[in-house]
């Protein structure tokens, strides 16, 4: 069926199998583990689902029903002959235990692909463990490069492989006739031409993109309603009432155990250092460490006074027995399947949903649910946000060895861009995997009600690939239909704001950025600890700040500073 590589064979022993939190939406490896809080990732085994079931299944819908993209009977396709022109594409092999991009037979999603848009794809697919390196070896080889291929090292590497000349400028070839959808979409949503563009002006690749499915996934701190409701406690709206509660929890055995073995609060995305999300209710007006003023300042948040407060409460609370003394949070998922966890920070919608089911063993009615937004009364006029995940990583580029890029780029555009390929890859099969009436969207039970997770199902078809990803949120959201995330999404919807972006830098930016943020990062995480934990006095916050002065925080500011100011002026 398809010409394929079997790199992938060799190396699916690396391969990360990832759930919709975190690394998803997004799946891979997202930016830096360097880049503090820019976007918390969480990995997780699945069960694998039935492969020859699903697979079949797929493969016959494929067949039988028809796609949004068939209907609309787009006048550009198929882009070629059907079958008489192949792309090859270097990627992330599926997030799924058995359902491979470059198996013989192919997934019935990328299939379709193939039929709608009459390209035939060689494959040559690599377990996310070991992707970067491959990638790395290949365009340092600088030939026989493949045609399309998913850059390595975020936005530093596509800065560095455009400036050696490995990479097309592909905005050549975006115009309303060749590439209607990308077209539109930069039309219609400027942040995406905007994470697209480089310093000079040029597009070398387009960014891996969760910006509409980061408006449905909170990340944010969570409690035990159940608890709450036991103990007779109104949800906390305050830090000072916040605080009340986890004494509560420390006290009043809301486990009903009759020891005093609850611990309050623990940690999971950034480990204990994702404590610092609590300077929301500390003046700050997000739960990012990066904040941009209302006359577009940026600012590093974790140096500013105002998170000396922050960090002192924190410390009060360690020192009252608050917080869980398991800096790395390792043991938060064993707590909460033994009842004792009252709350864990930063967490995302989905997996909210899963604590539920780890809790429920021990006692059905143990129930997570967010936090709000907290104030404090010594900051009366601020109104804090919760910080959406960053929104862009990773980029597909075409090479400069590709012999057709006007294709490769075309290619990109309908998978990427066009509304068809959207329902392709994220909703599947209309009959199969989703129905659709009065123009709502639903699952099937094929999906939902598999015994396995909704978006494994679908990964099995091929669907919500990790590759040219633009990521959309409502069948993310569709996937969880009747739960919590529908409650989670409406009460925080409005008060959810955007990052900071991590944009494609100049040379200079780049080598300022790479040379002294890790450093800095490494840095602030491990003295933010500190200070919590009284192993460092808070009478070094001066000393901490001039360090990372003489550092160079402020250049990397800088470099931020750039970043967005560059970010604003392409969508204006």
């Amino acid at each position: 069926m398809k010409q394929r590589r079997f790199l992938s064979i060799l190396l699916t022993g690396g391969l990360i199998l990832g759930t919709l939190a975190g690394c998803v939406p997004g799946s891979g490896s997202g930016t830096s583990k360097n880049e503090t809080q820019e976007a918390p990732k969480e990995e997780a085994a699945q069960e694998p689902v039935q492969e020859q079931e699903t697979e079949t299944a797929g493969a016959s819908a494929a067949e039988e029903n028809t796609t949004s993209g068939e209907t609309q009977e787009s006048s550009y396709l198929p882009l070629c002959d059907p079958g008489s022109e192949t792309l090859s594409i270097l990627t992330y092999q599926n997030w799924h235990a058995s359902a491979y991009y470059d198996s013989e037979e192919g997934l019935a999603i990328e299939n379709e692909i193939e039929k709608i848009t009459g390209v035939n794809i060689d494959w040559e697919c690599v377990g996310s463990g070991d992707y970067n390196t491959v990638a790395q070896t290949r365009l340092a080889s600088g030939s026989e490069l493949p045609d399309i291929i998913r850059i390595p090292n975020g936005t530093t590497g596509l800065a560095d492989y455009s400036s050696q000349g490995l990479l097309v400028n592909i905005k050549d070839y975006i115009n309303e006739t060749d590439t209607p959808n990308l077209y539109r979409l930069f039309n219609e949503q400027p942040v995406y031409e905007a994470q697209a563009t480089s310093p000079d002006g040029n597009i070398y690749g387009l960014p891996h993109a969760e910006f509409d499915i980061n408006n449905y996934v909170l990340m944010w701190n969570i409690i035990r309603q159940d608890w709450l409701d036991k103990l007779g406690l109104d949800m906390p709206t305050t830090i000072d009432e916040y605080h009340d509660v986890l004494v509560a929890f420390r006290d009043q055995d809301p486990n009903g155990n009759g020891k005093k073995d609850e611990i309050p609060l623990g940690y999971q995305n950034d480990q204990m250092f994702g404590l610092y999300t609590f300077k929301e209710a500390f003046g700050f007006n997000n739960t990012d460490v990066w904040s941009v003023s209302d006359d577009g300042m940026v600012a590093f948040d974790l140096m500013d006074d105002k998170f000396l407060d922050c960090l002192t409460t924190l410390n009060q609370w360690y020192a009252e027995g608050l917080l869980s003394t398991t800096t790395d949070g390792s043991d938060s998922d064993s707590l909460i399947s033994q009842d004792r966890l009252g709350g864990q920070t930063v967490s995302s919608t989905d997996n909210v949903i899963g604590k539920d089911d780890l809790v429920e063993a021990t006692n059905p009615d143990g129930h997570y649910v967010f936090i709000p937004a907290l104030t404090n009364e010594n900051y009366p006029d601020n109104k804090p946000t919760i910080s959406k995940r960053q929104s862009f990583h990773d980029y597909y580029a075409v090479t400069v060895d590709c012999t057709n890029p006007k294709l490769a780029v075309q290619w990109l555009d309908w998978v990427y861009a066009s509304e068809e390929s959207a329902t392709l890859r994220y909703w599947g099969f209309e009959g199969d995997t989703f129905t659709e009436e009065n123009g709502q969207r639903a699952f099937t039970d094929k999906v939902v009600n598999s015994g396995t997770s909704a978006i494994d199902v679908m990964r099995g078809l091929g669907g919500w690939p990790n590759f040219v990803g633009n990521e959309s949120g409502e069948p993310f959201r569709a996937m969880y239909v009747g739960s919590y995330f529908d409650e989670a999404y409406n009460q925080f919807k409005d008060i959810m704001s955007d990052r900071v972006p991590i944009a494609i830098g100049t040379e200079e930016e780049n080598k300022i950025y790479t040379e002294k943020w890790p450093d800095i990062d490494t840095y602030v995480r491990e003295n933010v600890v500190k200070f919590i934990t009284g192993n460092r006095p808070l009478s070094e916050w001066s000393a901490y700040v001039d360090t990372l002065k003489s550092m160079g925080i402020e250049d990397v500011v800088a470099v931020k500073q750039a970043w967005y100011d560059r970010s604003q002026e392409v969508m204006q």
